[in-house]
């Protein structure tokens, strides 16, 4: 017997070609458990160590911030737009890096960090800039979509069952969220119009949402779509 990819020989004991993988199958021959005539492949270079990567990852991160600093206070004499770097780099950390610190990182509670990283951010950015939108429009927001994406994620990963119930909801939520950013908008900047872009969005959320709630609901429909299109 032979491999239909690559054409070694094979044993008739064999589940899979040994050097491209491909399965292996005869419909005239019975597969037996005779061992395999070639020996199993074993990997005996050096393993790479991931927590080494990740601190090699992370004194990468903290060089990038000193540097930033330093040429900072070198062109003014003070720190002007290195906190901005430094703010942005600790975001990416945690958002990229700090998950893999661990072996089975729960995504409720880092999904939740990274909001919290990205709200300590926009409050720096108000303070130095002396405005005035984190209280009425960065912190509701922030607050707002940290609600919505971590409660849908703690659904997805806690219950793991009515997907078409979360995401539709979730979808809906996100067509008042964005209502909520136009409204804030016009509030924080004194813009006298209440309601301009944001109806729209909402009522094509509304009804997509609306629609996978109704197919979640009727089982008729929801196999008739899972055969009509594979989902």
């Amino acid at each position: 017997m032979y491999c239909i990819k690559c054409g070694v020989e094979l044993a008739d004991s064999e589940k899979k070609c040994p050097l491209c993988g491909t399965v292996v199958y005869h419909p005239d021959i019975k597969q037996g458990e005779a061992k395999t005539p070639y020996p199993p492949y074993e990997y005996t270079g050096n393993r790479v160590n991931p927590k080494g990567i990740l601190l090699v990852m992370s004194i990468f991160f903290g060089m990038i911030a000193l540097m930033a600093f330093i040429i900072d206070l070198k062109l003014n004499a003070k720190s002007v737009w290195s906190g901005y770097v430094i703010g942005g780099l600790a975001v990416m950390y945690v958002v990229c890096v700090l998950p893999l610190w661990f072996g089975n990182p729960n995504p409720v509670i880092f999904s939740a960090a990274d909001f919290v990283a990205t709200g300590l951010l926009l409050f720096y950015i108000n303070f130095q800039t002396g405005g005035h939108w984190f209280l009425s429009l960065a912190l509701p927001l922030t607050g707002c979509a940290a609600l919505i994406v971590v409660g849908m994620i703690a659904l997805v990963h806690y219950v793991k069952r009515g997907y078409l119930y979360i995401f539709g909801g979730a979808l809906i939520a996100d067509g008042f969220y964005i209502v909520l950013i136009e409204l804030l908008i016009n509030y924080t900047f004194g813009f006298e119009r209440l309601f301009l872009w944001s109806v729209y969005p909402l009522v094509s959320c509304f009804v997509i949402g609306m629609m996978m709630i109704v197919i979640a609901i009727c089982k008729p429909l929801r196999q008739m779509l899972h055969k009509k299109f594979f989902v």
